[in-house]
This record gives C-alpha cells, sequence and structure tokens, in this order.
C-alpha cells in the first residue's frame, strides 16, 4: 500500500484529483460527485510523471507482455512513457473506427497473436476500458490486463471487468485516496463518511445529500 499512498498523494498535490463535499462537482451525466478526476494533468510535472510511470513500468514487467497498449486519447502518452522504458513495441487503441481509409480502432501495428497489457489512466464505470481490452481482442491479441492510474472503485466496474474476464490493476484507488486524503487534513473527519458513501451509489448520492442531480450535458 506504500506506494498506492505515494500515488495517491501525487494525485492530491497536483490536483489531479480533487474533493469538495461542500459545493459537488456536476459531471455530464448530470450527477453530483465530491471527488473530480483529471489525470491529464500529471503530463506537465515531470517528477510525478516519472514516480507514475515507474509505478507502471514495475507493475508491467511482471506481467511480461509483447506490446504495451494505450487507449485514446488520455492514455497514449503513458503508455509511450512505459514503453519506451521497457523497451516494448506500442500501440493506442481508438474510442471507434475512423470511418476512412484502413478503418482501424488499433493504431501502430500488429497485435495478432501478441500478449497485451492495456494502460487507462482512469476507470470509472469500466465501459470504455472494456471496450478497449474488447478492440484488442478482436485484433487477435491476448490481453492479459488492464491497468490504469486510478480507479472510483465502481461495483459497476468490477463486474464489467469479471464478465469481460479481465484481470485489472490500479496504481492507486478512490479508498486509498480518500484516506491519505483526511491524513492530509484535506477532508474534515465530518466530511469523510459524506464523500466516501459516493462510490457506492454515485447517482444517488446528490440527491440524498441536498445536491440535486442536473440535467444530461450533451
Amino acid at each position: 500500500m506504500e506506494k498506492s499512498s505515494q500515488i495517491a498523494n501525487i494525485l492530491m498535490d497536483k490536483k489531479a484529483v480533487t474533493i469538495n463535499a461542500t459545493e459537488p462537482y456536476t459531471y455530464v451525466s448530470g450527477i453530483r460527485s465530491p471527488i473530480y478526476c483529471d489525470n491529464r494533468r500529471l503530463m506537465y510535472y515531470p517528477e510525478e510523471r516519472k514516480a507514475i510511470t515507474t509505478a507502471f513500468v514495475d507493475k508491467i514487467k511482471e506481467l511480461n507482455p509483447d506490446i504495451i497498449a494505450g487507449t485514446a486519447s488520455s492514455a497514449i502518452c503513458w503508455a509511450a512513457w512505459i514503453a519506451d522504458e521497457l523497451q516494448k513495441p506500442m500501440v493506442y487503441v481508438r474510442k471507434k473506427s475512423k470511418g476512412y481509409g484502413q478503418n482501424k480502432l488499433i493504431e501502430g501495428g500488429d497485435i495478432d497473436g501478441k500478449k497485451v497489457v492495456v494502460v487507462e489512466d482512469l476507470v470509472s464505470t469500466g465501459g470504455s476500458s472494456v471496450n478497449a481490452v474488447e478492440s484488442c481482442r478482436l485484433a487477435g491479441a491476448d490481453v492479459i490486463a488492464m491497468i490504469a492510474i486510478f480507479t472510483y472503485e465502481f461495483e459497476k466496474a468490477r463486474k464489467k471487468f469479471e464478465e469481460a474476464k479481465c484481470d485489472t490493476f490500479f496504481l492507486t484507488t478512490f479508498s486509498e485516496l480518500t484516506k491519505v486524503a483526511a491524513e492530509n487534513n484535506i477532508v474534515d473527519t465530518q466530511k469523510l463518511d459524506l464523500v466516501q458513501s459516493w462510490n457506492a451509489d454515485p447517482a444517488g448520492w446528490g440527491p440524498k445529500n441536498g445536491f440535486p442531480n442536473a440535467e444530461p450535458k450533451n
């Protein structure tokens, strides 16, 4: 857990993850949340970027894949840094095919018959991550795992990965991050239970706590 705590501290310190239980955030879906994650901020900081890349590499070395696959667009940079450290081929996975040219979902090279690790920056409901895994499988790859910087630990995501028969690894988690936030007095003890209750029922959390959900944004 020491490394997980280190990564959680980085996310909080660089405001890649922020917590506000007094004026919760509104997601595109309209649900209200006391936590917001934007891991794109991490690419800006060389030292922290290196620490996260090293944490990825340490885990992925154990899995010994042939190819690193980053999801478009937020995990392409992480996949590139990881592949460079490991001296492995790298591809990236589109959310959908271009609809012209070769109409590919996988960009960079052939993954047929290869062992692949899919790299993500964030897992929320798990839908896009599982889609990336399935895209690699359709291209003939043996996907040995999906690994991400951070997960909200939604039960829905856990079930999706279980149904997809895909192993998952996370550098840090919602549980670890809220613990670190409490230890660093980022969240006071009175608000901690409120924040921690969110991921058990994200859609119902706002209305239950006096923060009506909004209309989804197209």
